[in-house]
């Protein structure tokens, strides 16, 4: 039974994620070619938009790890609660307008109050995400995202079982900062990185893009059953760490191509 409402919360946070994210992708779609807003890469149909990502999120994770080696906590902390404080206002000011800020303050102030409480922290991280994503998926066509989900996916794998450090992040922001979904397997915590369901979403955002919502959304239920299929892997053994991206991938893109013969 513990297994079961396991996989019911890890389904929840996906489906959140992605309903909510595309809901703030097609959005920021509107308002990125009305030229409200500036996409996040110069030539959004072009293939170096990903490379550009790609390489972005290697300098990110990178500054992380030196800041990680000289103990610089509070920085880490200030600059994780910016991105927090971005992510979650551009998903209130698509979704809800003029109190997107109101919004997000109050949120981030809960969120840095009761930093112990898993579930919140789910949910703040869930809009987190649904910003950052969305935004991101609005601002890449279907190519270049493509790429950006399959290097990512590479890169994990790498990350995990070849340089660590993608364990070492894990280990380090487990209980000091809110940078992993919590879900509680059976006698331990199974932690979901944020980026292993931002990507999903950007890849659903670009779809609905250039497809559609239909394609989107059977695209995204591929990468559900991925995830799915990875839980229950992952939940019958002990003390093991695997990249999530890569299963959730290859499920968003069967999910694609099935989305191509509807």
């Amino acid at each position: 039974m513990k297994t079961i409402n396991s996989l019911i919360l890890l389904i929840g946070i996906y489906l959140s994620v992605q309903i909510i994210g595309i809901n703030v992708g097609l959005e920021l779609t509107r308002q990125i070619e009305n030229s409200v807003i500036p996409p996040a890469v110069e030539n959004p149909e072009s293939t170096s938009a990903s490379i550009q990502i790609f390489t972005y999120i290697l300098l990110v994770t990178g500054v992380l790890l030196v800041f990680i080696r000289f103990k610089l906590e509070l920085v880490i902390r200030i600059l994780l609660l910016i991105g927090i404080f971005g992510g979650i206002f551009l998903a209130f000011w698509s979704l809800f307008g003029d109190y997107a800020l109101l919004l997000t303050i109050i949120l981030i102030g809960i969120t840095v109050w009761k930093m112990k409480n898993p579930l919140l922290v789910n949910f703040t991280l869930i809009w987190t995400i649904s910003g950052i994503g969305g935004y991101l998926g609005a601002s890449l066509h279907f190519l270049p995202s493509l790429l950006l989900l399959v290097a990512l996916s590479v890169y994990d794998i790498l990350a995990v079982f070849w340089t660590g450090h993608m364990v070492k992040l894990a280990k380090e922001f487990k209980e000091k900062m809110p940078l992993f979904f919590s879900i509680p397997v059976k006698d331990r915590m199974l932690g979901l990185g944020t980026g292993d369901l931002a990507i999903p979403l950007v890849f659903s955002v670009s779809v609905l893009g250039d497809y559609g919502l239909t394609h989107a959304l059977v695209t995204s239920a591929g990468g559900l059953l991925g995830l799915v299929s990875l839980f229950f892997y992952i939940s019958g053994k002990k003390d093991v760490a695997l990249p999530a991206l890569p299963p959730i991938a290859i499920g968003l893109i069967i999910g694609f191509l099935i989305g191509l013969l509807l």
